[in-house]
């Protein structure tokens, strides 16, 4: 609904308003002129949005052996359903209006209509598999794979009439003095109502859209195509030291079957020809110095290419490394080593020993997985004369900024002592006393897999 932000002002202070100079008149506070004017009633409530109609269903596969006689052959997609429409909205509540009261009024509004529901999308056409010997034999199938219309919108329902006002405007008389002396005087000020807005009408829903032509697939061949399992996912404990078979038909898209169908066919131009099968197996063999049991529900996914190649794949929270091969029709994958991606950032902070040129800084792996990841390390080193606890304006200034050499780094089992006093820097930087903020980034790595750390500190040295 529209409200318009303008006050109604009363015709004494309209014809007031033209005795202002300008200048004065511009400096009124609009606040001020807004208050003189009160809302009675209660506006009335938005109508509901019409339920979207559901989409069509798609139509059913077929599969069909052309033998030469003719045949009709349907995989229709059905039609969607029509959104509803929008509700209308709902007038609003309005109360008996003031009378003579010392103020401007404003009747309720009226709802807004709901907005409609959206047509539901037509079912795509059906998958036809057919199966031939004779390709003059396709010319005696008739095959329908249209897909279906969308539904049609819902209209959006219509905006509710605001209140109207019964008494549109009224005048009070005010009267200062003694009734009966030279000093009472009466003054008439006229007050005005003001009707409430109509409610909008609703939005109107959006067409759904036609469902896509189905799909010929054709095999040269009377025999049915042996089942596929051209994908598997297993858990770990699953697949490891056996094989997993898997097999894959071969298609090819081509163009141009409605030149091959009979005549007035309805589908996609596009067609799938079959042109083979390939057949793998897929073996993972675990030497990874950690037992596939520590990662318990964990899977793999195993998939064969059209080379009869089979692809290992693994979940993004696993960081794997190892050597694929093939010999003939099976693929082996061999796990050198394996950890959780969540293990590589459990790093935290361990003890601050030493000072100026013995400082030293230790960083403690709580996953315990240094052994089988790479970790580097890239520090910042601020310091800072004198207290900040008294000196809010105390400026950090930056040492040192770069990756930590390896020559500084000692790592005993799942400990990194980092030798930070040894960093080409004034000593009297990080002497004892000094105020110094320490932000130290671990990027840690295995194979393709990488992930950053960021620790920080502040403190006294």
């Amino acid at each position: 609904m529209k409200r318009w932000l303008f006050p109604v002002l009363p015709l004494a202070a309209i014809a007031l308003v033209g005795t202002v100079p300008l200048t004065q008149r511009l400096a009124c506070p609009l606040a001020a002129l807004a208050n003189e004017i009160r809302s009675f009633g209660r506006d009335g409530s938005p109508g509901r949005t019409g339920q979207d109609g559901r989409p069509g269903q798609p139509g059913p596969a077929q599969t069909v052996w052309a033998d030469g006689s003719p045949r009709q052959v349907y995989a229709v997609g059905s039609h969607g359903e029509d959104g509803r429409d929008g509700e209308r909205g709902q007038r609003g509540d309005c109360d008996n209006q003031p009378r003579d009261v010392r103020y401007d009024l404003q009747a309720a509004d009226g709802g807004d209509g709901g907005s409609g529901g959206n047509g539901g999308n037509g079912g795509d056409g059906g998958r036809v598999l057919i199966y031939y010997s004779d390709p003059a034999a396709l010319r005696q199938l008739y095959v329908d794979a249209q897909g279906g219309q969308g539904g049609r919108a819902g209209r959006g329902g219509e905006g509710a009439m605001g209140c109207r006002c019964r008494y549109p405007d009224w005048t009070v008389q005010t009267c200062t003095g003694t009734p009966g002396t030279p000093s009472y005087n009466c003054q008439s000020e006229r007050f005005v109502c003001r009707d409430g807005d109509n409610g909008d009408w609703g939005r109107n829903g959006r067409d759904g859209s036609n469902g896509q032509l189905g799909q010929v697939w054709l095999v040269n061949r009377t025999q049915p195509l042996l089942p596929e399992t051209p994908r598997q996912v297993l858990f770990l404990s699953d697949v490891t030291n056996r094989s997993v078979p898997l097999s894959r038909n071969l298609w090819q898209q081509r163009g141009g079957i409605l030149g091959l169908l009979a005549p007035g066919s309805t589908v996609a131009s596009e067609y799938q020809e079959y042109v083979g099968r390939v057949e793998g197996d897929g073996r993972l063999i675990w030497e990874a110095p950690r037992s596939p049991q520590g990662f318990a529900g964990t899977g793999v996914t195993l998939a064969i290419q059209a080379d009869g190649a089979i692809d290992f794949s693994f979940p993004s929270d696993l960081w794997v490394v190892g050597e694929q091969t093939r010999a003939d029709a099976v693929t082996t994958f061999r796990v050198t080593q394996a950890v959780r991606a969540a293990e590589a950032t459990q790093l935290a902070w361990g003890t601050f020993t030493g000072q100026s040129a013995q400082l030293t800084l230790a960083v403690l792996d709580l996953a315990a997985v240094s052994d089988y990841v790479n970790t580097q390390f890239h520090i910042t080193l601020r310091t800072a004369d004198g207290d900040p606890n008294r000196n809010r304006r105390l400026r950090y200034i930056t040492r040192y900024e770069g990756t930590l050499p390896a020559n500084l780094i000692t790592r005993t089992n799942n400990r990194f002592e980092l030798a930070v006093g040894r960093l080409p820097i004034d000593l009297d930087d990080i002497r004892r006393g000094h105020y110094a903020e320490i932000e130290l980034r671990m990027t840690r790595s295995l194979g393709n897999n990488s992930a950053s750390q960021n620790l920080e500190w502040q403190g006294q040295l």
